[in-house]
């Protein structure tokens, strides 16, 4: 069990409910997997503050230049943008049913049962509860964010 998150190695943040703890977040990596017992939320807003960026900027700004106003994928930089995906049923009301998934550490998607499996560069599997049709959606709403990104900070050369 690793105390510190290591923010470049992350491939998956994914909500959990542990008995006697409540909410916590099982944080994926290409060697191991270990859960944190902080929210989902505070997983990424630390990994947002690690990289110094605006979580509330990067979805106004993002958000209008994809046309979404939800699900707006979260760009650190060109190697690291994190995508939502439904994994859970909501166990309450305000339930973090959704967890994190970096597009670069997904090889492929496919469907079981209806709906999207996310098989991941390291050979691990993540069920999701959307369709595949809704997963493709956010994986190229991130594909067009990471380009975005990197249109505007392209270097003058």
């Amino acid at each position: 069990m690793k105390n510190k998150l290591e923010f470049n190695q992350i491939d998956a943040m994914l909500p959990v409910y542990v008995k006697d703890k409540g909410n916590c977040t099982e944080v994926i990596t290409a060697e191991a997997s270990y859960i944190k017992s902080t929210t989902v939320e505070t997983c990424i807003k630390q990994l947002a503050d690690y990289y110094n960026i605006s979580l509330y900027h990067n979805r106004i700004n993002y958000g209008r230049e994809l046309g979404i106003s939800n699900k707006v994928p979260v760009v650190v930089n060109e190697n690291s943008v994190y995508i939502y995906v439904n994994v859970r049923e909501p166990m309450f009301k305000h339930d973090a049913a959704y967890g994190y998934v970096d597009l670069n550490a997904v090889d492929q998607v496919e469907q079981e049962s209806g709906l999207a499996v996310i098989l991941m560069n390291s050979g691990k599997t993540i069920k999701t509860r959307q369709s595949i049709k809704s997963l493709k959606r956010s994986m190229l709403n991130g594909r067009l964010a990471r380009d975005i990104y990197k249109e505007k900070h392209k270097k003058n050369n």
